[in-house]
């Protein structure tokens, strides 16, 4: 490709249709144009949050100013384009062999793997992988947090947590992991879900949940996909606990649990567009008081008879 087409200024007026015809017709007819065309067409399927365009550069600025090895591997073109396409729901960089994407804050992040999967990343999660191992036909990806994958068909498929891996072949499914709790759900196809106590294929409409040190749940649900796609974190018989720290994730705050059984079960759900609506959709059934405090705490509390 000729200098002028990595050219940062000329990537960004493509983006954004600003091209003249000749100039648009000529870099069509250049190989990277496919790349470049592919992930813009895969990036639009997604449905897409308030694009935060200063901190998704300083979180780029951060990321490369720790790995001066990574600025010197990678062309400046490389980040110009991650910054105006893959980028626009999260941030991406590479450190050596491995591939890393991740999200803030109240962001979703789509990503086009390379067999061609997609992957919607929830709020304040990690999705990694060694690129030698998807050269070599191995598909193994490692996550913290949440996501939501649509796979093509191929060879294996495995998503590894610290808790457990999900293997399929082709279908569509959700995993979501915190510290110390897993739970899957099979939307299309057939899932397989391992961890070191159990071993449960799930088929569209089950979905499979634990608790560390606890016994595994067999769930149900009905939907064509994760409810959080759409603006709504939903829960199943799930721990407070995990509850409050998906309230975190979506709204930047810190919940100051104090007196409550955070083990106690939760089922239901809450918009991810409005703090107040949400504090009261998980307090008000489950009979608790919640208090705004300093520096985006929020304290919560039984209510007082």
């Amino acid at each position: 490709m000729e200098q002028k087409y990595t050219d940062e200024t000329f990537l960004a007026k493509w983006l954004s249709g600003e091209l003249s015809e000749t100039e648009r017709l000529a870099f069509e007819k250049t190989p990277e144009y496919k790349q470049y065309a592919k992930i813009a067409e895969k990036s639009e399927q997604f449905e897409m949050p308030e694009f935060q365009q200063d901190k998704v550069y300083t979180q780029i600025q951060k990321h490369t100013q720790k790995k001066q090895k990574v600025r010197k591997l990678i062309p400046n073109w490389t980040l110009a384009v991650a910054a105006s396409v893959a980028v626009l729901l999260g941030v991406f960089f590479f450190t050596g062999n491995e591939t890393v994407y991740t999200t803030s804050f109240g962001e979703q992040l789509a990503v086009v793997l390379p067999d061609g999967s997609q992957v919607q990343l929830n709020a304040k999660s990690e999705l990694s992988f060694d690129n030698s191992n998807w050269k070599q036909g191995k598909r193994l990806l490692s996550l913290d947090g949440e996501a939501y994958f649509k796979v093509e068909k191929g060879s294996k498929f495995t998503v590894h947590t610290a808790l457990g891996e999900v293997t399929v072949l082709g279908t569509q499914f959700n995993v979501k992991k915190t510290k110390d709790f897993i739970d899957v759900r099979c939307y299309e196809g057939s899932v397989a879900v391992i961890d070191p106590l159990n071993s449960v294929v799930l088929t569209p409409g089950m979905g499979y949940q634990r608790a560390a040190g606890e016994q595994a749940e067999h769930t149900s649900f009905s939907g064509l996909a994760p409810s959080w796609l759409s603006g709504e974190s939903s829960f199943n018989t799930t721990p407070l606990k995990v509850v409050f720290e998906e309230l975190e994730k979506q709204y930047k705050i810190k919940i100051i649990a104090k007196g409550i059984n955070t083990e106690l079960l939760y089922t239901g759900s809450f918009t991810n567009s409005n703090l107040e609506v949400a504090l009261q959709t998980v307090c008000s059934p489950m009979q608790l008081t919640y208090i705004a405090g300093e520096n985006s705490t929020v304290v919560i509390t039984k209510n007082v008879e």
